[in-house]
């Protein structure tokens, strides 16, 4: 499996190199399009998705319905390839959100072993044998 910072470059290249990203569109739509007229009817976009493990069928017929831009029936290239754009760098913003949390919290880790690390010998005495707590008052009159 992929590392995180993996991901983030192989999405950072295929942003930064359009004919590199244009052909892999082209591949998934020429994969899906059954009577090759350059473009995905409802259902050759419903096995697309199917191929990718995406099978709500109302979620599907909603996401055909706003990527045909022009209200064709069909999704051509370039509507495919606006999606698919916006998408990876929605994903990619992500990544580097996740990536940003894990580095945060892995530094909130590291500080309070080396603060226990760097307590004072006569501190230790305190915690073990409980001398260092204040004094517990009632509340009760």
């Amino acid at each position: 499996m992929k590392s995180l910072d993996d991901k983030i470059v192989t999405l950072e290249n295929m942003l930064a190199d359009p004919d590199k990203l244009n052909k892999a569109l082209y591949e998934i739509i020429s994969a899906g399009d059954m009577n090759n007229d350059d473009q995905l009817s409802r259902a050759e976009f419903q096995k697309v998705l199917q191929d990718f493990k995406v099978g709500d069928f109302d979620a599907v017929d909603d996401l055909f319905t706003s990527l045909d831009r022009d209200m064709n029936g069909y999704i051509n290239f370039k509507e495919f390839r606006h999606f698919f754009r916006a998408q990876m760098r929605i994903k990619l913003g992500h990544l580097k959100e996740l990536k940003a949390v894990k580095q945060k919290a892995k530094s909130k880790s590291k500080a309070p072993a080396e603060e226990q690390s760097s307590s004072s010998s006569e501190e230790e005495p305190k915690k073990k044998f409980g001398l260092g707590f204040k004094k517990w008052k009632s509340t009760r009159n």
